[in-house]
């Protein structure tokens, strides 16, 4: 059953069971108030009849009601030894008998009730007395209970035609508020057939949980595409970054297999030439360790999603690379000006630093590189950011490859190209977002390339 056909079966049986409850308390209450209200009116027509009435009038009045088959009241009159004097009733072709007892009850206390059972005909009296005798008023106990059969036959139509509206409002209701659902599972059953993530839902202007809904749903639908976007393009970039990595790799192996089978097959060869197939094989197996160990800092970057938060010093790191690096590196920090910390891993800090100063050392020329540490005020407030700026005064990058110089494998060509494999200026760019910072490249008025790396300072 669905959900439409359950809540209007639901709103049917409130409907009706209201109905039915307040048809319940209603017959209670006239099943326990219909003898009283009988006996009230028939009292108010027996006051009437004895001070009405008057002695010596027509005996034969000219409506006569048959107490036997007609609900209808009727008033009797008496005399004091309950002789019937007058009566509007008859059962059995003859006037009702007036119980004796009544009547004396009625001469002595002014007024008095019974039920009498005359021919089989059960029936209520009530009298009243008069100077000469009682007027009694007459009428089928039978009356009360046809009231009350006449009552449930309105109740239970009533409860019908309630029903049948309720089960009609709930319907046309119920759908009406389960629209936006069945249209959700419409879009989903869409999307899951076409794998079309851009359908979605039209927003009704009501902030209800039904406007929540659709709201919710159109913002995960965002968020799965653009998942799926960056899915696709981490896929891709993987697939790139493989054949990029097998690519590089082919050439070192190429080179060491081509020297191992020299040397294997030339055990004769002269040499010199035996000397330089093992310097050729040495070269590149540095060449591969150099790379094989940059995509393992590259996979750590990746797979790491905190780095270790430990106080590092910029200026003590920066040093200790130019010094790995050799006299034509030169690092500056401002005089006076305080330590420039920051929280992250010593070890791929220093690579991070490492890598762009053996860039600039590499493509400058032989000209000095200079590598700046500072804490300059930034939009964050004072000393939010710890900049590192490493210049070399070589050739400086390609117009078209300043946007390009921090994709893993790329290399400017032809000014920037070497032995280098085109991983360094990545692996910084990695890192530098991995500690929340960024990193930026661009060359100088004056000539040369400037790399800046940010980071949040402590």
């Amino acid at each position: 059953m669905s959900a439409r056909w359950r809540l209007a079966a639901l709103g049917t049986v409130l409907a009706a069971g209201t109905v039915l409850l307040f048809a319940l308390l209603l017959v209670a209450l006239a099943t326990a108030a219909g003898p009283q209200d009988q006996d009230d009116a028939l009292d108010a027509l027996a006051t009437a009849a004895a001070a009405g009435f008057e002695p010596g009038g027509s005996a034969s009045p000219a409506i006569v009601t048959d107490l036997g088959t007609s609900l209808d009241p009727a008033v009797v009159v008496t005399d004091r030894t309950g002789e019937v004097v007058y009566s509007q009733a008859r059962i059995g072709g003859r006037p009702p008998r007036v119980p004796l007892s009544l009547v004396e009850d009625a001469l002595a206390r002014q007024v008095s009730k019974a039920t009498v059972s005359l021919a089989g005909v059960e029936v209520r009296m009530v009298g009243r007395a008069r100077p000469d005798g009682v007027a009694v008023a007459v009428q089928q106990t039978a009356y009360v209970a046809g009231q009350r059969r006449g009552l449930w036959g309105v109740v239970l139509l009533a409860a019908v035609f309630t029903a049948l509206a309720g089960a009609v409002a709930s319907w046309v209701v119920s759908g009406r508020a389960l629209r936006p659902l069945r249209d959700l599972a419409t879009t989903v059953g869409e999307v899951a057939r076409t794998g079309d993530l851009g359908r979605r839902l039209d927003v009704p202007r009501r902030s209800d949980e039904v406007g929540r809904l659709a709201r919710e749903f159109n913002a995960m639908m965002d968020r799965i595409a653009d998942g799926r976007a960056r899915l696709a393009a981490a896929l891709e970039e993987q697939k790139r970054f493989v054949a990029d990595a097998s690519h590089e790799l082919r050439t070192p192996l190429t080179t060491i297999r081509s020297n191992a089978g020299f040397l294997a097959e030339r055990p004769d060869a002269e040499p010199s030439d035996r000397a330089e197939a093992v310097a050729d094989v040495r070269a590149e197996a540095d060449r591969m360790s150099r790379l094989v160990d940059d995509l393992l800092v590259l996979a750590r970057t990746d797979a790491v999603p905190e780095p270790a938060r430990r106080p590092v010093d910029l200026g003590t790191l920066a040093a200790d690379v130019a010094r790995v690096a050799g006299a034509a590196c030169e690092v500056r920090v401002p005089p006076g000006a305080p330590a420039v910390v920051v929280l992250g891993d010593a070890d791929l800090l220093r690579r991070a630093v490492g890598c762009v100063v053996d860039n600039a050392v590499l493509h400058g020329g032989g000209a000095p590189v200079l590598v700046t540490v500072a804490r300059p005020d930034g939009p964050g407030g004072p000393g939010h950011w710890a900049v590192v700026t490493v210049r070399d005064h070589g050739p400086g990058f390609p117009p078209d490859a300043v946007g390009r110089v921090f994709e893993r494998f790329y290399r400017a060509d032809p000014a920037r190209s070497g032995r280098g494999s085109g991983l360094g200026l990545s692996i910084t760019s990695a890192v530098a977002g991995l500690h929340g910072g960024g990193v930026a490249a661009q060359n100088a008025p004056d000539g040369g390339a400037v790399v800046t790396l940010h980071l949040p300072a402590a």
